[in-house]
């Protein structure tokens, strides 16, 4: 599998563009020598008209240019994790490289694991073919990396190679760029320093020290995760001293902070400096550019929170805890209790049974279930009972498992990944030391959590049940871990997990393996060491065992899960919304209110007084003239008589009417503790007019295949090939050009093919083989189809690549997709009961409350659903639906919205797809007679829907077709737009009507529509 980037991503150019068009009419002088850049003139007054024009669009309290007193130009550029911060910098050097002959830029991270990933995203050969095939960048970046030196006594000290070759690389070699990465740990002084150090038994163009041929090079130097180099630490002072950049950049989604004036007046502010672009959480959930958060903890067992903190200690001799209660009174009650080593914490608490005192330190405690606590520590007494990790882990499992098999039904599968942060190595690591008990609770969890998610499985899911049953067979192979001590393991097993994790992202993502078995890796342990600058797209769980602390930034530890993800194929699932499961543990029930307070404080808020606008918006939705809004308003606090917002009220004004305030969507940050299964209570009389149209629904189909020839199949591969679909991977492209004519930047667009194939020939049973593991045909038909091409067309040994491979299994599947198309049908599962469902009891009687309200949707409009309509409450998830529910037609009997997963109807390419309202219409006659069924997909166009959308909506076609001839009369309206009217299909004298409906249509006009057609 391979990641496929995409180049035209707005929110990406964006910032580029802005970069590059900050030097415009600015003197760059040529360089005094061969090793070093072209010298930015930093003194020209339009280098800063400029920035302030580029500056146009932000908050105002972030329109600054400051011309930097220490010699070089600072540029900020701020993007939320997740939005492709190390794709914007790597093509930003290409950009800075092809406009102005920038050649050597160093880029600073502030760890080894955000270090590996930016050198894995760098020499990753396919992001390379990107840059140079479809950017069409006629340069190629030279990766050299700082490594500390391992030199033994005695033995020569040489510079490294990666320094020097840096630093020696000539101005004059056209085609290269040179880009050193460097850790934070080497740009400090110390007395063995790799840069700084003087000892070696060679110099670098006259410098003895790396540390300063590198500053004569000019370098310009980026700075990834800013809010690690803060301007007051050693590392920013050795940048601005040592490494001397002309210009540093800084890309991150958060800023260091600074204080400016003193006492009462002293105020926090975000130190930025020369910002010119700002992707901040709030834009990028707003533009679903990242998934939303779904945050959720254990609840404490019997509500009691018992705070300990540790007072103090006596090295070898005793713990001094102090426990903090409320009593019955509601009273708070604190009393203290010391501890030796040995004690059981059970003295302290009951819920810390089976935890003792290993060993006591001058300023630490070492537990005997690995946690160590310091001098100051707080801690909840359920946190660190065995029993609550249990408990957090099973409900960890639960949410990856159902995002899991959710992803596994689609077309293109997405590997469902899950990461978990403890505290201790020893815990999960096996070791001398004690057992690993968090890894054992986590496969024995995982076990039964297995075994029960193998007996759901349906006859639809045998791949998936395949893959479930390959993980409980070999338990051990689903998860690894990383850790920083690992950096230091020789262990070969812990080695290849390490750098599967940090380097190797494409097979983490991969759900088979080279040789075809089943890749189970899935579950990811980590002792915080994850916690910056590493992630990963397809994380849809992230679970903390243990506490980080109230003062960690929310936004950091989301940032783990946030990216979109891509499916098998390596494509990135665009406008679609994914949710990251969060969980906690109950020390941070409040994480969601503290996640919304950085989100808002990122976020500038400049408005004075309501509009005229707001108000008739609110009036509009509550159903209330606009004097009655003002009143309201007004009476809560939130508004003066003069319309003025108060300030103070400022926070539960943006909470109540979100929608106002262009505040994030509830569905995009929700609290699973709050927002709990919200009751909906079930109409009972409009449910026995739905009753037998709903239990319909609620049968169960399976698809049935005639079977395909093997001579056809013989046919697909041979015309795959002779048709020269994969003889050579070409791809269009549109290429945006950049240049300087007259000292302006001038962009120019063209349009051109190129030539993306590459990789080495594989022998010819290799290659049969890896075909056959891609498309599941035998190898026999596979080496016929080849044969048979072979008497049409010469076949190149350069044909046998792994390009070939992935290029035949895509275009194969198109084809054999055509061919199922011809051959499939519905078939009604034997021996299944309709009952219980969503809406019923196993009786068949409707429920008080619907099941699952949550899968009626995310999000609430208040107020009186239509007498029509099934539930007392209106719950969606667009504004497409939400548009249906409160339509009021008076030809509708009844009608109501269809849970989701009440009728997944199965498909040919693996997926299943979901109807999304039900209607009991009357005729012409007034006769609840007509049956309809709608699917809403919410596309602008009846052209926006995919091939496969359409044959979708066959589907449903045929299979209500088959619903007709056993008496029922049920009409489909395949509604992904409200548009024309289909052809109707008679069966057995039954009609069957279908209709797409876009945004911009009614469902009133389907509605009447399709009683005239009932003629």
């Amino acid at each position: 599998m391979e990641l496929i980037l995409k180049r035209n991503l707005e929110h990406q150019t964006i910032p580029i563009e802005r970069l590059c068009s900050i030097f415009s009419n600015v003197g760059i002088q040529k360089p005094m020598n061969s090793i070093e850049n072209p010298i930015i003139d930093i003194e020209s007054p339009y280098l800063y008209q400029n920035i302030k024009r580029v500056q146009s669009d932000l908050p105002s309290n972030m329109q600054s240019v400051n011309q930097n007193e220490a010699g070089y130009l600072n540029i900020d550029i701020k993007m939320e994790t997740g939005t492709g911060k190390t794709y914007v910098y790597t093509k930003a050097i290409y950009e800075l490289n092809k406009l102005y002959g920038f050649k050597k830029f160093i880029i600073a991270v502030p760890s080894l694991a955000i270090k590996a990933g930016t050198a894995n995203f760098m020499q990753l050969q396919s992001n390379i073919n990107h840059f140079k095939n479809e950017c069409d960048y006629k340069t190629e970046i030279k990766l050299r990396t700082v490594e500390s030196i391992k030199a033994k006594k005695g033995t020569k000290k040489y510079v490294p190679n990666s320094i020097r070759d840096f630093v020696t690389s000539s101005n004059l070699q056209r085609n290269t760029i040179e880009v050193l990465l460097v850790n934070m740990q080497h740009l400090k002084e110390s007395k063995n320093g790799v840069l700084v150090r003087d000892d070696y038994d060679s110099h670098i163009e006259g410098y003895y020290r790396p540390i300063d041929a590198i500053s004569a090079t000019r370098p310009i130097m980026i700075i990834d995760e800013p809010h690690r180099f803060s301007r007051n630490n050693a590392t920013f002072k050795f940048i601005e001293e040592q490494v001397k950049p002309q210009m540093i950049i800084r890309f991150g989604a958060t800023f260091p902070s600074k204080f400016i004036g003193r006492g009462k007046n002293r105020v926090e502010l975000k130190d930025y400096e020369n910002l010119i672009y700002d992707l901040n959480i709030h834009k990028a959930f707003e533009n679903n550019l990242i998934k939303g958060v779904a945050k959720e903890h254990v609840e404490s067992p019997d509500n009691e929170e018992e705070v300990f903190k540790i007072l103090t200690m006596k090295k070898g001799e005793f713990v001094r805890f102090q426990k903090t209660e409320l009593n019955e009174q509601g009273q708070t009650i604190k009393t203290t209790k010391e501890l030796k080593t040995h004690d059981s914490l059970s003295l302290l608490s009951p819920k810390l049974s089976g935890i003792s005192i290993d060993g006591i330190l001058a300023t630490k405690v070492n537990l005997s279930n690995g946690e160590e606590k310091f001098t100051g520590d707080v801690f909840f007494a359920d946190v660190f009972a065995t029993s609550y990790v249990r408990e957090s882990i099973r409900l960890a499992l639960k949410r990856h498992f159902e995002t899991e098999r959710e992803n596994f039904k689609r077309k293109f599968k997405i590997k469902t990944l899950a990461l978990f942060f403890i505290d201790d190595i020893h815990s999960y690591r096996d070791n001398d030391k004690k057992e690993p008990y968090l890894k054992n609770i986590f496969e024995e969890e995982l076990s039964k959590k297995l075994e029960e998610e193998i007996d759901k499985c349906n006859i639809f899911e045998s791949e998936y049940q395949k893959y479930l049953e390959e993980s409980l067979a070999n338990i051990n192979e689903t998860h690894a871990g990383y850790f920083s001590q690992d950096n230091f393991s020789s262990e070969e097993e812990i080695e290849r997990e390490v750098n599967t994790i940090l380097f190797d992202k494409e097979k983490l993502l991969s759900l088979v393996h080279k040789d075809g078995k089943a890749n189970t890796t899935r579950f990811i342990f980590s002792k915080w060491t994850l916690k910056e600058g590493w992630d990963n797209p397809n994380i849809f769980t992230i679970a903390k065992l243990r506490s980080s602390g109230s003062d960690n930034s929310k936004l950091q530890e989301i940032g783990r899960g946030l990216r979109l993800p891509v499916d098998e194929t390596g494509n990135r699932i665009e406008n679609e919304t994914f949710m990251l499961n969060y969980i906690v543990d109950f020390t941070e029930k409040d994480f969601v209110k503290k996640l919304e307070e950085e989100i808002y404080g990122e976020t500038s808020f400049e408005q004075k007084e309501i509009t005229s606008e707001q108000i008739e918006k609110i009036a509009t939705n509550k159903g209330l003239s606009n004097e009655e809004v003002l009143i309201d308003l007004m009476s809560k606090g939130y508004i003066s008589f003069d319309r003025e917002i108060k300030t103070e009220k400022l926070q539960n004004f943006m909470t109540e009417y979100p929608e106002i305030f262009n505040k994030l969507d509830k569905s995009r940050i929700r609290d699973r503790n709050i927002d709990k299964n919200k009751e909906v209570a079930i109409r009972k009389d409009n449910y026995w007019k739905l009753k037998e149209l709903w239990e319909q629904l609620n049968e169960k189909y399976y698809l049935h295949f005639d079977t395909i020839n093997n001579d056809v199949l013989i046919s697909i591969v041979s015309d795959v090939i002779t048709e020269d679909l994969i003889n050579k991977t070409v791809r269009r492209t549109k290429r945006e050009t950049s240049e300087m004519v007259q000292g302006e930047l001038i962009f120019n667009v063209t349009l051109d093919s190129i030539d993306s194939s590459y990789g080495e020939t594989l022998n010819y049973g290799t290659f049969l083989k890896a075909i056959a593991e891609s498309t599941n045909l035998s190898i026999p038909l596979i080496h016929a189809g080849i044969v048979r091409a072979s008497k049409l067309k010469k076949i190149e040994k350069a044909f046998f690549t792994k390009d070939t491979v992935r290029s035949f299994s895509i275009y194969f599947k198109q084809r054999i997709y055509d061919e199922l198309l011809k051959i499939y049908s519905y078939r009604k599962l034997p021996n299944t009961t309709v009952h219980p469902t969503e809406l019923t009891e196993e009786n068949g009687h409707p429920r008080d409350f619907v099941k699952t309200s949550a899968y009626l949707g995310v999000k609430e409009r208040k107020g009186t659903p239509l007498e029509t309509y099934l539930y007392d409450t209106i719950l969606f998830d667009s504004e497409i639906e939400e548009n249906n529910i409160i339509e009021n037609i008076s030809s509708v009997e009844v009608y109501g919205k269809i849970p989701k997963r009440t009728m997944q109807i199965p498909f040919i390419d693996g997926s299943t797809y979901s109807p999304d309202f039900m209607y009991v219409i009357k005729d012409k006659e007034g006769k609840p007679t007509i049956n309809l069924v709608v699917e809403s997909k919410g596309v602008k166009k009846k052209q926006d829907l995919r091939g496969t959308e359409d044959h979708k909506i066959e589907a449903a076609n045929k299979l209500f077709g088959m619903v007709k001839e056993s008496g029922i009369n049920d009409e489909y309206e395949g509604q992904a737009g409200l548009g024309e009217l289909g052809d109707k299909l008679n069966r057995n004298g039954i009609s069957v009507t279908y209709t797409r409906q876009t945004n911009n249509e009614k469902i009133l006009d389907i509605v009447n529509q399709l009683i005239e057609k009932k003629q």
